[in-house]
This record gives structure tokens, sequence and C-alpha cells, in this order.
């Protein structure tokens, strides 16, 4: 018999080489790398910041800041203490108008006087000598327009005085209208100010502290001609 021939033998896998990876980073370039990465990170917040900050003093300067005038809120407060009153002709009141505001005469002859202020603000007033009308009736009548008009103008029962006074007040296209509307004994009163919707939360209480000064007048009797004596 021959030779028994060679067996062969499994060649082995050889495993791929790793000598040419880069050593794993030391301890000291990943915090490196961390602080870098964290400080990066903050000054992108800081970024946002100042760009918020940036807009909004960008928005503030856009927009118009309030203008100090001749007549507005504080000018009518430091007048109510010393400014001089004024007397309706046909004497059915008196009081002490806003400061500064210009007296006109309102067209149509329904309002005894006006006054024109800053902001195109105004104030008109109507006094009229009725005939044994009650608050009831006044309430009810007013209750009425609204239904005609089919209008809301949110009614409130408040004091001008002693007096109870219907509080009310309309938003129209350019303004907000505050309405007073009472009555002192046979003399009808009704007032109203007229401001822009912007002011009108700012001036509601100031108005209604013009009206603190608000004096009605008093229907007097006729006074009847003396008639002499005849000789006897």
């Amino acid at each position: 018999m021959g030779a028994p021939l060679p067996t062969s033998r499994p060649q082995r896998k050889l495993r791929p080489s790793y000598s040419h990876r880069p050593p794993p980073p030391s301890s000291a370039k990943m915090i490196l790398r961390w602080v870098w990465l964290i400080g990066a990170a903050i000054a992108l917040i800081a970024l946002f910041v100042d760009m918020k900050t940036v807009t909004k003093r960008m928005q503030q300067k856009k927009q118009v800041a309030p203008v100090r005038r001749r007549g507005d809120a504080t000018d009518i407060l430091a007048g109510l203490n010393n400014g001089p009153r004024y007397e309706d002709p046909s004497g059915l009141f008196s009081f002490i108008p806003p400061q500064h505001w210009v007296p006109f005469v309102p067209e149509g002859k329904f309002y005894n006087v006006g006054f024109r202020g800053p902001h195109q603000m105004d104030m008109q007033i109507h006094a009229v000598v009725t005939n044994g009308a009650t608050f009831d009736g006044l309430v009810a009548a007013l209750r009425k327009i609204e239904r005609n008009l089919a209008a809301d103008t949110h009614m409130d029962i408040t004091y001008i005085g002693p007096h109870r006074a219907v509080k009310r007040s309309v938003q129209l296209f350019k303004s907000r209208v505050l309405l007073l509307d009472f009555l002192t004994g046979d003399i009808a009163h009704h007032i109203q100010f007229s401001t822009p919707p912007r002011l009108y939360e700012q001036y509601e209480p100031i108005f209604l502290r013009v009206m603190e000064s608000y004096t009605p007048g008093r229907i007097l009797p006729p006074i009847e001609p003396e008639v002499p004596a005849s000789d006897p």
C-alpha cells in the first residue's frame, strides 16, 4: 500500500488588523469637546434672547408715545380744585368743565353747550324743563329707545350727587360715548362724553369726577308783577 495522503488542515481566517485605528480620545479632549458644545449652546441661547430684546425695542420705538396735551387727564383733575364754573344762561345747571377744553355751540340747538378737548374728545350737555317726569319713566323711555335701535348700551344705575342717574356707554365707529341721564325736580339732564375707544377706560372715571362738580338749577315760580294800589 502506498503512503497515506496528507490531510489538509483547515485554514485559519485572518482577523483584520486594527493597528491603523486612531487611539481613543483622551478624557481631556472629551471634556474640551463638551465644554465647546455647551459654550456653543449658551451662545445660541444668548443670541436668541438678544434678538428678542432687539425686536421688542424696535416694536416699542414704532409705537407712538402718547403726547401730553393741554386738557388731558392730568390737566382735567388739576382744574377741578379751583377751576372756573360754567353757568348755564337759563340757570338750569352749572359745573366746572374740563380745564382748557374749548366751549362751542352744538349743531341743531339740541344741546345747551359743548366743550372740545384734546385727542378728539368732547362733551355736550342738554337740560330741559319737564312736567312731572319720573325716574321710572326715564328708564322705560331709554329702554324703548334701545329696543327701537336694536342697540345694547350697557345700562347701569349710578348717582350724580344725591340724584339717581342712568349710565350707559355706546360703541360707535370711531368713538365710544358715555351717556348720563337723570332728573332733578322738573329738569331733565342728559350729558354725553365722547372719546376714542382706546382712551375710554382711562377717561370714564375722570368724566365722572367732573360730574361731581355738576349743580342742577331750580325752576323758580314766576314773579307776579306788583299791582299798584288804587286810590280810595
